[in-house]
């Protein structure tokens, strides 16, 4: 009996062997085959850094001082002095207008004055010798002085035909054309201070809580290869109704004379910089379902798994997306190989 049971006893020891064996056997083998599967990927850990945001739109080089001149009589135009683009000085002449008649008029006065002149200067010398009327004297006297009076209304007048430069700086339009009329409510010229120069540019509404005077922007000049860094001067606070833009100005010198009025101009705006975010390559957020997520590598027992993360996603600037929710610094995100990941699927990791 009790060789019996020892028989039986032996036999159990020797099959829980045999199990305990085979169960070793079968994880070593899985084991094997899912470090065998394994998806090479690269990683990197996530360290919290500074976000910045840029707007890139295109501008207008204008000059603050730009302004219109226009005749101050209805004349036809004799000559044209200036072209477009010509630099001129204040009071130089642009334009002359026909003014025959007042020139006419003019000569008449001043042969009608010398004689008056003459009176004048016979009844003064004879007053002093107590000799003649003093009615006559003064009669002379004052005729001198209309005729003077109405000789300088009369050159003012004349001035008028003259069309002159009221700043200096470039012409950029010539409007008037020899042999036309020319009348005080058209423009006939446009001239720009070209000492006086601002980059203009207009910026969807969207942007009008994002964009202030304290924002930085570096303006590039693509036909003279230099750019400048500044910070907005004007941030208009009113939407134009026709395309739903409003207007920045930034105040700039003139570089070595070589920025004109109308030159294309290039601004980058920052218009947002935050500190102390997590930054990652817009490329590893998936969304195939609109859900957001990106893949972590876990350390699993003992091999590398991936681990699905839903994460919430702020502004993206140059192929880089802000995280706001769901990543913490330490994290090791996944940056290659995982579009041929799933959820807890085995991974190994390669060096960078």
């Amino acid at each position: 009996m009790k060789a019996t049971k020892m028989k039986q006893l032996i036999t159990m020891v020797s099959l829980l062997v045999l199990l305990s064996s085979c169960g070793d056997s079968t994880t070593t083998e899985q084991k094997n085959a899912s470090a065998k599967n394994a998806v090479p990927v690269f990683t990197k850990d996530i360290t919290q850094t500074t976000f910045q945001h840029f707007l890139d739109i295109q501008g207008t080089v204008n000059s603050d001082k730009t302004i219109m001149i226009s005749p101050k009589t209805t004349a036809t135009v004799e000559s044209v002095k200036v072209d477009a683009g010509d630099v001129v000085e204040k009071g130089d002449i642009l334009a002359t207008l026909d003014g025959e008649v007042t020139r006419s008029q003019i000569a008449e006065i001043k042969t009608q004055l010398e004689l008056a002149q003459t009176v004048y200067q016979r009844q003064k010398n004879l007053r002093e010798q107590d000799i003649g009327s003093e009615i006559e004297f003064l009669r002379t006297k004052n005729q001198v002085q209309s005729l003077e009076n109405q000789l300088a209304t009369l050159q003012e007048q004349f001035d008028y035909y003259t069309i002159r430069a009221t700043i200096g700086g470039t012409v950029n339009r010539v409007i008037l054309k020899e042999g036309e009329t020319a009348m005080p409510s058209q423009p006939a010229f446009q001239i720009a201070n070209a000492e006086a120069l601002k980059v203009t540019a207009e910026l969807s509404e969207a942007y009008i809580t994002r964009v202030d005077r304290t924002d930085s922007v570096t303006i590039s000049f693509p036909s003279l290869d230099r750019q400048i860094s500044k910070t907005i001067d004007v941030v208009s606070k009113v939407i134009d109704p026709s395309n739903r833009t409003f207007s920045i100005e930034v105040y700039i010198s003139n570089l070595d004379g070589m920025v004109r009025p109308n030159m294309l101009a290039k601004l980058r705006i920052n218009d947002v910089t935050k500190m102390g975010e997590i930054v990652v390559p817009l490329n590893v957020v998936q969304q195939p379902d609109g859900e957001p997520f990106v893949y972590l590598a876990k350390k699993g027992n003992p091999h590398w798994v991936a681990s699905k993360q839903p994460v919430k996603m702020g502004l993206g600037y140059n192929d880089q997306v802000l995280i706001e929710e769901g990543l913490q610094p330490g994290d090791r995100l996944v940056t290659v190989g995982y579009n041929a990941l799933s959820d807890q699927s085995p991974i190994s990791l390669k060096e960078n």
